[in-house]
């Protein structure tokens, strides 16, 4: 029954999306060498994540080291740091949470972030060179349509403690079998990792949880999963052979010192309705998922008791980043990062260019 459940219910089918690279391009993880002695080590990598995350909060990028020529893009668009919409609006910061790889210089970044009375969720990446910043990747959702699903815009303040837990070194992972790991995320061909028991999925910095009368139409006899409070039930981790596949994937960081790796892909999917939410709400399917979530749509549309007016499926694709935390040789936390983009939209990442922007 748990395979049923990882490959049709929509919150699992959005947190399924499960990273890994069949072909990595030449700035990924494996292939940045170190940098000279003049670059950051563990603490000043840490320092000047703190940096970036206190200069938004002040509206303030003129105060961040930056190379003299930088790549930087906001939800996929490429822009100059004052241009971008985060250094304008943000009314203040909160929790935050860091995954640093101090050889290939990047930091991952999960960030809340204050709106006037809404919290948004920054997340995403950036590398230094010499001190300065060379790359900076951000994403800002603000709401549940940014990620396909699920929301927490103050997650990064109160992660479950297997994502922050001090673990010996002797209990993680090397730097190679965090680089192993992150090709299976998108990739089926690679051998996953046995799974720890309570390994639970977030997205978007929320635990996913599922309501319990979906079960009612894709696995009536139940799955063995104990409730959480508010009655949901609690979505274990899983490694289906159906998930994603993306051949751009970028293996970003491999924090050899938590045992996180983190791995950006593109999937291309449909957004459909969620029928059994007052209002009806709405998730992103990936395509290698869709067929089995319209199974499910049939069946529920049949039994005409959903009748509250409901989207229309339209195409779009999601910008995905999957987040494994490994230790004691099992993955024991697994967390989807997502920013929905238009049909067939392309990573500026992944496109080769030239210095000024041309195709090589």
């Amino acid at each position: 029954m748990r395979q049923i459940m990882l490959t049709v219910r929509p919150l699992l089918l959005c947190a399924v999306l499960l990273g890994a690279m069949a072909t990595q391009p030449a700035r990924s993880v494996e292939a940045t060498g170190m940098h000279s002695s003049a670059d950051c080590d563990r603490l000043c990598l840490r320092s000047m994540a703190d940096r970036l995350v206190t200069s938004i909060a002040r509206h303030d990028p003129a105060v961040l080291p930056l190379a003299s020529t930088y790549a930087a893009t906001e939800n996929g668009v490429p822009a100059a740091l004052p241009m971008m919409s985060t250094w304008q609006i943000a009314s203040g910061t909160g929790g935050r949470f860091y995954a640093i790889d101090s050889v290939s210089h990047q930091v991952f970044f999960m960030v809340s972030m204050r709106e006037g009375v809404a919290d948004a969720l920054i997340f995403g990446r950036f590398r230094l060179k010499q001190r300065r910043f060379s790359e900076i990747e951000l994403y800002v959702d603000r709401s549940r349509g940014d990620g396909g699903f699920m929301f927490d815009g103050t997650g990064p303040g109160h992660f479950p403690s297997v994502w922050t837990q001090q673990i010996p070194r002797s209990r993680l992972p090397s730097r190679s079998a965090l680089i192993r790991a992150g090709r299976a995320m998108f990739d089926p061909s690679v051998a996953g990792l046995p799974i720890a028991p309570y390994c639970r999925l977030m997205e978007n910095g929320r635990l996913v949880a599922e309501d319990p009368k979906v079960l009612k139409w894709v696995d009536p006899g139940g799955n063995g999963l104990h409730p959480n409070p508010d009655g949901t039930l609690p979505i274990p981790c899983g490694l289906p052979p159906n998930r994603p596949v993306d051949p751009l994937a970028r293996l970003v960081v491999a924090d050899t010192q938590a045992g996180i790796v983190i791995s950006i892909a593109t999937v291309q999917g449909v957004v459909q309705p969620y029928l059994i939410t007052k209002p009806t709400v709405s998730a992103f399917i990936p395509l290698s998922l869709l067929r089995p979530y319209m199974d499910m749509l049939r069946h529920q549309r049949a039994a005409g008791v959903f009748t509250l007016p409901a989207l229309r499926g339209m195409r779009a694709s999601n910008t995905t980043v999957q987040m494994w935390r490994i230790f004691d040789g099992k993955l024991q936390a697994m967390q989807l990062l997502e920013h929905l983009q238009p049909p067939s939209a392309a990573s500026p990442w992944t496109a080769p260019t030239t210095p000024d922007g041309s195709i090589q």
